[in-house]
């Protein structure tokens, strides 16, 4: 429906490889869960950011 609307889709709670494969299939822009990357302190967070 999002992208019907000319919106960019994020998924959350993404946790393997065939969701995402799923979500790509479909059209999904982003996604964010512990497949890509558990929770971070900010700290950590911080340095992710500083990484790339």
């Amino acid at each position: 429906m999002g992208k019907a609307l000319g919106f960019q889709v994020l998924a959350e709670g993404v946790e393997n490889k065939e969701q995402l494969k799923f979500l790509k299939e479909n059209g999904c822009d982003y996604y964010q869960g512990y497949y890509k990357s558990k929770p971070l302190k900010s700290d950590e967070f911080s340095e992710l950011l500083n990484k790339h």
